[in-house]
């Protein structure tokens, strides 16, 4: 009775275990491509797990492929972003992480109100420096 009701934990460890590995932690399957821009050789995409980025606290994914479609690392990433509107602008904070995913990076970022964003992406890394600038809607 105690052998069996052993084996019958160790079989449920194994399969948790055996599930949490195939799935990773930062799987993009399930999130909405809300903008795609390409600079030289690669493309880098916003990824949300929504269909747009929300004002508040939001967290999304940005990701980078080389022209051939894999993801591929771009060292160090950082983004600001800044809302113009008359008088001065202003400014939210996005903090960038490398995830265990080559060529993802998940951004923490916080929108002070809903309306149009300008976020500036730059890396500088095994893949060279670049930057790009997205223009962004938040809800």
């Amino acid at each position: 009775m105690i052998r069996s009701s052993k084996l019958a934990t160790c079989s449920l460890l194994l399969s948790m275990i055996t599930m949490i590995s195939c799935h990773p932690a930062n799987d993009t399957t399930n999130q909405t491509a809300l903008q795609r821009l390409k600079s030289g050789g690669l493309e880098v995409a916003l990824l949300s797990p929504r269909d747009a980025l929300q004002h508040g606290s939001d967290m999304f994914t940005i990701e980078f492929r080389s022209a051939d479609g894999n993801r591929i690392d771009v060292g160090n990433v950082r983004s600001s972003a800044s809302m113009p509107m008359p008088g001065m602008p202003m400014f939210g904070s996005i903090d960038v992480h490398r995830t265990s995913v080559l060529g993802q990076y998940t951004a923490d970022a916080k929108f002070e109100m809903a309306g149009t964003w300008q976020m500036t992406i730059e890396w500088d890394g095994p893949a060279g420096h670049g930057a790009l600038k997205f223009s962004q809607m938040v809800h």
